[in-house]
């Protein structure tokens, strides 16, 4: 992590700097597997002024304290809440068949960016989202259930702007996701020039092309996916994201595998589908499948 933000995350009452390194402290509290841990609280801080996140967990039915299960990142998609995926989806079961802990930050209005600009207009909280989720989030799991230490025991999945979330977060600290899911992502911003809530962050793409073309930019950012399996899903009839946009990475990843030969994706679309939490559900088992076949044990 970069000194220069001076990002820090409070536990036990203690400071701890944020680092890539393995926390020392763990979780004293009760844990119920087959349960929610609802409403954690994430203090850290930034910029000098102190702030909270906030996030709920599940630990599924097999989990023992202090056991080492795979972790799995559950991004919402754009104006969501830590809540979508238990409300309108059957998770936990999915959870407890593959033994995944589920982590659902609560991210409200946000494209999980790396950085905000003069020109950024729409902040989901103090900092940019995707450095949240790689620094403060990441540490705090680290350091609180000793969780996500392990590349390979740590995976990220979303829907919507939350699958941009995952494949950004998977690209860009390929030392800390060993595989990602997306499903009715966008990642190709440069297919998608017009688009508002995209410039509200990055600033309109005549003016600023260089941030669009390299920021954040999941197309050119896939090189770095190298040995970490990827799954896309996609509605073909989905007139919010359109279906190319994940044909597109596909088509990256595809080439980069038969370039360089360790690269993973596969790509599912759905004829009746649709951009709505009915295909999210319907899909949603393919994908946690899949993570559960790439992820460690």
């Amino acid at each position: 992590m970069s000194n220069k933000w001076g990002i820090f995350v409070l536990m036990a009452g203690l400071l701890l700097e944020c680092s890539g390194t393995t926390g020392k402290f763990t979780y004293t509290g009760d844990i119920h597997s087959g349960k929610w841990m609802r409403d954690l609280k994430v203090p850290y801080t930034y910029g000098g002024k102190d702030y909270t996140g906030s996030l709920q967990i599940y630990f599924p039915r097999a989990y023992k304290k202090g056991e080492r299960l795979r972790t799995l990142i559950v991004l919402h998609g754009y104006k969501g809440a830590m809540r979508d995926w238990e409300t309108n989806t059957a998770i936990e079961k999915l959870a407890d068949e593959y033994n995944f802990i589920l982590v659902c930050p609560n991210m409200g209005a946000t494209l999980y960016e790396s950085a905000f600009y003069p020109e950024t207009k729409v902040k989901w909280g103090a900092m940019p989202g995707g450095e949240y989720v790689s620094e403060v989030l990441v540490n705090f799991l680290r350091n609180t259930f000793a969780l996500a230490t392990n590349k390979k025991l740590t995976g990220i999945m979303g829907n919507s702007t939350g699958a941009r979330g995952a494949l950004l977060m998977a690209s860009k600290h390929p030392d800390i996701f060993g595989a990602a899911a997306g499903f009715s992502g966008d990642y190709d911003p440069l297919s998608m020039t017009r688009d508002r809530l995209t410039a509200s962050v990055y600033g309109d793409y005549k003016e600023f092309k260089d941030r669009w073309e390299n920021d954040d930019n999941i197309m050119k950012l896939a090189v770095n996916l190298e040995d970490i399996p990827v799954f896309l899903a996609h509605g073909a009839k989905d007139y919010i994201v359109p279906k190319e946009q994940s044909m597109l990475l596909a088509m990256k990843l595809k080439q980069l595998q038969k370039q360089k030969g360790k690269y993973s994706v596969v790509y599912k679309e759905v004829h009746y589908g649709v951009h709505d939490w009915r295909f999210w559900k319907k899909i949603l088992p393919d994908g946690m499948e899949f993570l559960a076949n790439n992820l460690g044990r």
